[in-house]
């Protein structure tokens, strides 16, 4: 036997004992066990004086392939106290991001034609403090979902004195799942 044919066979048998066993993990390997969202904060804190409670909508498009960034909610003070103090209930949350499929089927409403596919991101971490909030999600369709915006108190202000739909009242930046950030404002509306 030449010297490549005896190489040959000694990395097929190696190859074929290999087969045989199930694959090694690193010890330190992540396991698909949410690792990626076990390092993001987690937590829930305010210093709210005033009502902030309305659905601010981006004032231009946000989306992540298919899925589109409908609005962002913001609750009344009472539902920041209540989640703070661990009053968890459903699919509702003081702070929350809500993102629509496109590509999702679609059904008359009274509002008109609206997609079905729709993903509420609860908050993991939030944090509205002077202004400024910090929401960091975990959706299955979108990955970790961040948004870091300062409220703007006077437009604010104005834009419910007129019933909304005014310029931007919260600006800042968005991500979504592996997506870089986006520049993002959002009008205040009262919703229906």
């Amino acid at each position: 036997m030449t010297r490549v044919a005896t190489l040959m066979a000694g990395g097929m048998a190696a190859l074929a004992l290999v087969a045989c066993d199930p694959p090694l993990e690193p010890a330190d390997a992540p396991k698909d066990t949410g690792a990626e969202s076990a390092s993001l904060p987690e937590g829930f804190s305010n210093d709210l004086g005033e009502d902030v409670s309305g659905y601010y909508r981006p004032t231009t498009e946000v989306r992540q392939a298919s899925w589109r960034l409908d609005h962002v909610f913001l609750g009344q003070t009472q539902d920041f106290a209540a989640w703070e103090n661990g009053a968890r209930e459903g699919r509702f949350a003081p702070v929350m991001l809500e993102f629509v499929d496109e590509s999702s089927p679609t059904v008359q409403t009274e509002s008109g034609e609206i997609h079905t596919g729709r993903v509420r991101v609860l908050p993991r971490f939030y944090s509205l403090e002077k202004g400024m909030l910090r929401f960091v999600g975990v959706s299955e369709e979108l990955g970790v979902v961040q948004l870091d915006a300062q409220l703007n108190g006077d437009a604010l202000a104005t834009a419910r004195r007129n019933l909304g739909e005014e310029g931007a009242v919260l600006n800042g930046t968005l991500s979504i799942g592996q997506g870089a950030p986006q520049a993002v404002g959002f009008r205040w509306w009262a919703g229906d």
